[in-house]
């Protein structure tokens, strides 16, 4: 026959193995959860960068075509005004106008440029600020001051 120390240590090991059990599925849970969220904020971030890579890719492209847009406006000012007897201070002012018209043309762009990469910034971080909110959502645990005390009741209740 058992006595009631050796029974309060069976109690108590029943119990530690019980929280084990508990931590270890705890900790499972915020592994797998980490995982998930790590792999959802992969590809949430491969895809605000390919949307950012194609916004900016049509930018230049864009911009591109103003600058060709505008050296063929200059150049049919130019010829324009030669065929229409147009010379000296005139003719510059013609061409003054229409590359102040092409680097205006130019700024937007770059100010477009430099605004998609605020945007995407603050939308990868806002994917980071997520992705770590979901992890903090499912905590890792370990036996603690409690989980002792559950181990030590049953043997010092068994020796009271």
């Amino acid at each position: 026959m058992c006595g009631p120390l050796a029974l309060g240590v069976a109690q108590g090991g029943l119990s530690l193995i019980g929280s084990i059990g508990a931590v270890n599925a705890q900790n499972s849970a915020s592994d797998a959860n980490r995982q998930a969220a790590l792999l959802a904020a992969n590809d949430q971030y491969a895809s605000t960068t390919e949307q950012y890579i194609e916004q900016n890719r049509s930018l230049i492209q864009g911009g591109f075509d103003a600058v060709l847009e505008g050296r063929a406006n200059e150049s049919i000012a130019y010829t324009s005004a030669l065929e229409n007897g147009v010379q000296g201070a005139s003719i510059k002012a013609v061409l003054r106008d229409t590359r102040q018209k092409a680097s205006r043309s130019a700024g937007r762009t770059k100010q477009e440029m430099a605004s998609l990469e605020r945007q995407t910034g603050a939308s990868l971080r806002h994917v980071h600020a997520t992705a770590q909110g979901r992890i903090n959502s499912v905590p890792r645990t370990s036996l603690g001051l409690g989980d002792v005390a559950g181990v030590l009741a049953p043997i010092v209740n068994s020796q009271v």
